[in-house]
């Protein structure tokens, strides 16, 4: 009896793994894009945190080139 449920158990798992199922557990996503990240002023070239800069035409600023 036990043979059977493990032969079932096995060929079940190989039926899952042929047509291309894979064992994934659910993971928490990270946001990369916080506040604390560096960008670069297109003018002057210093480099400020993403909260101070200000975001114009695609390119980020410090207060002094904006």
């Amino acid at each position: 009896m036990i043979l059977k449920i493990i032969l079932l158990g096995a060929v079940i798992y190989f039926l899952y793994k042929a047509f291309g199922g894979e064992f994934k557990l659910p993971q928490k996503k990270v946001d990369k894009e916080d506040g604390d990240t560096l960008v670069e002023c297109s003018k002057c070239g210093v480099f400020i945190t993403k909260k101070e800069a200000i975001f114009k035409a695609g390119k980020y600023y410090c207060d002094e080139c904006a």
